[in-house]
């Protein structure tokens, strides 16, 4: 079955020409190219998105801003000339599956793609190295309430419930959520948390009282 894909970016030629090149791929359906914030909040109902392909920079708004309110509803791949490590860490943890510059080679952009399209995090070899050293050389380890005060309001809803014992598909019930994007979530608190699997982040939300 082939990954329904939207492009949200406000470039013509460049969107144009990521969608012509997906086309030639079976298993990757561009069903939408949008140019703006506002115009893809009104496409998205209306069509069968599995993955958002989402500039930061557009014409009404910054799409890193969005991240968190559109990775609650469907999978958010962000796309950009910049790779700044703040801002891959801060999409990352408002919910996006991955980063991708906008130069990167056409083999290595559909390997991140399905990678994406499989729920995994998708980041080049070197955009990884460098977010990972920026990580490294911060001044000491957050607290609990810092890393907390980092995830998206929906991901905090998600440790909530994770925190009473729920299964991801109880949590999506509850949420509204599919199973797949509660995974996404999941893993991605994960990682900001700063735990290895979601029995620690549950003892930890429940000793500081981010459970409800």
């Amino acid at each position: 079955m082939a990954t329904h894909i939207v492009i949200c970016d406000d470039h013509p030629l460049f969107r144009g020409g990521l969608a012509a090149a997906l086309a030639a791929e079976p298993d990757l359906d561009v069903v939408a190219e949008i140019g703006s914030l506002a115009e893809l909040h009104r496409v998205l109902p209306t069509v069968t998105a599995d993955l958002v392909l989402l500039d930061v920079d557009l014409p009404d708004g910054s799409g890193d801003e969005a991240v968190a309110e559109l990775a609650a509803t469907t999978t958010v791949l962000v796309l950009s000339a910049h790779d700044q490590p703040e801002l891959v860490r801060r999409v990352m943890q408002d919910g996006a599956i991955g980063f991708v510059r906008k130069d990167t080679e056409p083999t290595e952009l559909l390997r991140l793609l399905r990678r994406a399209a499989e729920g995994r995090t998708a980041l080049s070899g070197d955009m990884a190295l460098r977010v990972a050293e920026s990580l490294r050389q911060a001044p000491g380890d957050r607290s609990f309430a810092e890393r907390f005060a980092a995830l998206s309001p929906r991901q905090q809803e998600v440790v909530a419930l994770v925190a009473e014992g729920r299964t991801n598909r109880e949590i999506g019930d509850t949420l509204c959520l599919s199973e797949g994007t509660v995974k996404n979530h999941v893993t991605r608190i994960l990682e900001v948390m700063e735990v290895t699997d979601r029995t620690k982040l549950a003892v930890l939300a429940v000793r500081h009282g981010a459970d409800r």
